[in-house]
This record gives structure tokens, sequence and C-alpha cells, in this order.
């Protein structure tokens, strides 16, 4: 296959879309051996600085993996979140045929000291001086993907306290339990690095990118969960669809 080189699309942005739909489609698995940079500069009649730019940047996009003396592995495709439907990571990933699971460190009803409260401002809005804690470790395919900390209003949290939370998400528990109803959430994702507790949970190294998302949940008028994710950012995306005339959120500069 020949890339056309008379339309104003650089080659190796075509070669980039090229080998990412290849790693979509069945015809190669997680875990094989990706053709070699020669194997792709003859098949697509492609330069070799062409064929290392493209492989770089599905590198970086976390679908290929560089193993230096053996090749170029298909690695399995990040989890996509799209941005918009209140759904927590049990339901993505199952939605979307992976297999997720949950390490939990601690469950168990706190007082929300004023040292939390500074750590994590937003439980200023929240009217409760305890709540259910839940901390865990969200896992694909036995892969930690990000480290959590949920804050519940005891009367909704207290339906956790008695289940199984490493193979059921808290929202399908809560959901299911009847004591509340989530209607919508508030939520921030900004970039950050890992500090020693996140990389020591998600086995990266300490000041490794992770992609952070702090929401405000709701039942009503009521706040009854915050929650803090912080994700690997070589496994995990979010996605949303953007209108012209129809504004979804807003840019807040940190500056």
């Amino acid at each position: 296959m020949a890339f056309n080189k008379e339309v104003p699309v650089q080659l190796y942005y075509q070669l980039t879309n090229e080998l990412r739909n290849r790693i979509a489609s069945s015809e190669v698995e997680v875990g094989d051996l990706f053709p070699t940079d020669r194997e792709i500069m003859e098949q697509y009649h492609v330069s070799g600085t062409t064929v290392r730019r493209a492989v770089k940047q599905l590198v970086s996009e976390g679908l290929l993996e560089r193993c230096p003396g053996k090749g170029t592995f298909v690695r399995k495709q990040p989890l996509q979140e799209h941005l918009g439907s209140l759904t927590g990571f049990f339901e993505e990933a199952t939605m979307q045929g992976r297999n997720p699971s949950a390490d939990i460190l601690f469950i168990g009803l706190v007082e929300l000291a004023s040292s939390i409260r500074e750590h994590y401002p937003q439980l200023a809005q929240c009217k409760w001086s305890e709540a259910v804690l839940c901390r865990k470790v969200q896992k694909m395919e036995g892969r930690p993907i990000a480290y959590v900390e949920s804050y519940w209003d005891p009367n909704c949290g207290k339906a956790l306290l008695q289940q199984d939370l490493s193979s059921q998400g808290l929202y399908e528990i809560i959901e299911q339990s009847g004591v509340c109803r989530l209607t919508r959430a508030e939520q921030e994702i900004f970039a950050d690095l890992a500090g020693s507790k996140v990389s020591r949970a998600l086995d990266i190294k300490r000041t490794a990118p992770v992609l952070v998302m702090q929401r405000l949940a709701y039942a009503g008028d009521n706040i009854v969960e915050f929650s803090s994710s912080a994700y690997r950012a070589d496994c995990y995306r979010y996605a949303v669809e953007l209108h012209k005339d129809k504004p979804a959120g807003k840019m807040i500069l940190a500056v």
C-alpha cells in the first residue's frame, strides 16, 4: 500500500492512522510482535524517519511498546472514558469488554478532620462531619490503573460497608441498594505527578505523569460523594464530543 503524497496531510500522520487502525482491528493481538521498521518501510514505501515518527506516536499513546533487543510489541489499548455520562470505572471497563477488579486498601467510617479538608478543599461543600471512605486500587486485567479515594455521605455510604468492593463498582452498589440515586456530577480533570503513595499503588515511578479526576456527585441537590482518582497516563484517556453551539464545560486557568 502506498500513501497519497499529493494530499496536504503529512505522510507520518497518514501512516500513524493506518497503523493505529491495524492495531484496533483483529489483525494483531495484544502481545504480538509488531512489524519491524524495515518491514513497514517496505510495505508502505515510506522513509525510516516517517516510520520512526509514527511508531513513536503510537508508543506515546500506549498502543505499542518498544523492548530493546526484542522488538516492538502490541499493548492493550488504553481504557477510554467518555465524558458526559455519570459512570464509574467498573461500568466503563465492562462496556468496553475489559475485565475490571479492585484491591481494597481501606473501607470504613472516618472523621473529616481539618487535615483532610485542607487536602481536599471540595469537602468544604459537604455538610457531613464524618464520611465513609473507600481507598482502593482499580485494576484492569490484573494491572493497576487508578488509585482512588472516595468519600461518601454516611447515609449513602453505609451501603458499601458490607459489600464485596473488589468485583463491583461503588456506583453500581449504591444504585442497587436504593439508599440514594445519583443524578449528576461536577468533575475536574488535570495533569499531575505521582507522589510516593500513588506511585507505590500504581507501580510507577515517583513523579511519573498521572491524570487526576476529582468529582462531586449529587443525589438531587445534595452532595453524596467526593472522589479523587489518579490514573496512569499511559493506560487511561478521556474522550468528549464537542459541539460549536452547545457549551459543555469551562476552562479553568490555574495560574
